[in-house]
């Protein structure tokens, strides 16, 4: 049985931002990955996301695009360390990243460097009727932005906010350490 939510101390990390788990784990339940499917993550980061899609879609592929080197060499390194070699790294920035890419059963954009109108227009463009697409933000822009950009595409969207609070001993007492509100959207092509 799948399981979603590595640990943050398995991933090989440098400078480069990390999902943390909570919120990884609700990302690939609401992608919904299946073990055949072509999979691809856009604004990897530390591969995070890509290492738990790599292990959901075990036979098929999973496809990181990343524009910051460390992240690239962060990727692979995750990669090699879970055994896996259904993940191929695209060093660049979508949607021109995208380009070559097969056609995909699960987009999830983590980073759009400003290019969200062309990453969707390229993600519609991959997707077939029933592929699912996951995104996060974390401003207020974006989330706006995200909202605007659906409309009129033919996606169903859906959308929600987590706030996790990590508990943390201090003394004899326990904190609840706050990390940054993160909205997800999903959206399902019709």
């Amino acid at each position: 049985m799948q399981t979603f939510g590595i640990r943050d101390e398995e991933f090989i990390r440098g400078k480069v931002p990390m999902t943390k788990a909570e919120i990884r784990a609700m990302v690939m339940v609401k992608a919904g990955i299946r073990p055949t499917d072509r999979v691809a993550d856009i604004g990897a980061g530390t591969g995070s996301i890509s290492i738990e899609a790599a292990l959901a879609a075990s036979e098929g592929d999973v496809y990181s695009i990343e524009r910051n080197p460390e992240g690239i060499r962060l990727i692979e390194e995750n990669a090699e360390k879970f055994g896996l070699k259904n993940i191929h790294t695209i060093q660049g920035t979508a949607p021109e990243a995208m380009d070559g890419l097969p056609p995909l059963n699960v987009v999830i954009i983590g980073g759009s460097s400003g290019n969200m109108h062309a990453i969707l227009d390229r993600a519609e463009e991959l997707l077939p009727k029933g592929g699912r697409m996951v995104l996060t933000a974390v401003t207020a822009e974006t989330t706006g932005e995200v909202v605007r950009e659906f409309q009129g595409r033919p996606f169903t969207l859906e959308g929600f906010q987590m706030q996790i609070n990590r508990l943390r001993k201090l003394g004899r007492y326990h904190l609840y350490d706050p990390l940054s509100p993160v909205f997800i959207f999903t959206a399902e092509k019709i």
